[in-house]
C-alpha cells in the first residue's frame, strides 16, 4: 500500500514570483481605478455645487421677473379704468351727473340716498 507521496522539499519554480508580480499588480490596478472613481466623483460635486449658486440667482431673478409683471399688470388696469372713467366723464352726462351727486352728496328732492361705507 504505497502511496505516491509528493515531494514536499519542491524546489521553486521559475514561475513562482510572476504570480506575485501579478497580484501585485491587480492590487495597484484595482487602487488606481478606486481613485479615478473617487476623482471623478470630486469633480462632478464640485460642479454640481459651482453651478448651484447660478441657478439659485436664476430662480430669484424669475421670482422678481414675475413680481414686476404683475405690479405692471395692476398699473395697466389702474390706467385702464382712469381712462374709462375719463372717457365717461367726458362723453356721459348722466355719469358725470351721478359722480357729482356722489362726491358732493347732493340729492333729489323726494329721492332716499343710502349710504354703505366700505
Amino acid at each position: 500500500m504505497a502511496r505516491n507521496k509528493r515531494n514536499t522539499n519542491k524546489r521553486p519554480s521559475r514561475h513562482g514570483g510572476y504570480n506575485k508580480v501579478r497580484a501585485r499588480t491587480e492590487r495597484m490596478n484595482t487602487g488606481v481605478r478606486v481613485a479615478l472613481c473617487c476623482l471623478a466623483f470630486t469633480a462632478c460635486c464640485a460642479f454640481m455645487v459651482a453651478a448651484l449658486q447660478p441657478y439659485r440667482k436664476l430662480d430669484r431673478m424669475h421670482s422678481d421677473l414675475a413680481e414686476v409683471q404683475a405690479q405692471e399688470m395692476a398699473v395697466i388696469e389702474r390706467k385702464d379704468a382712469k381712462e374709462r372713467e375719463l372717457r365717461a366723464i367726458e362723453e356721459d352726462p348722466k355719469y358725470l351727473e351721478l359722480i357729482a351727486r356722489d362726491r358732493l352728496n347732493y340729492y333729489k328732492p323726494g329721492e332716499h340716498v343710502f349710504r354703505i361705507e366700505r
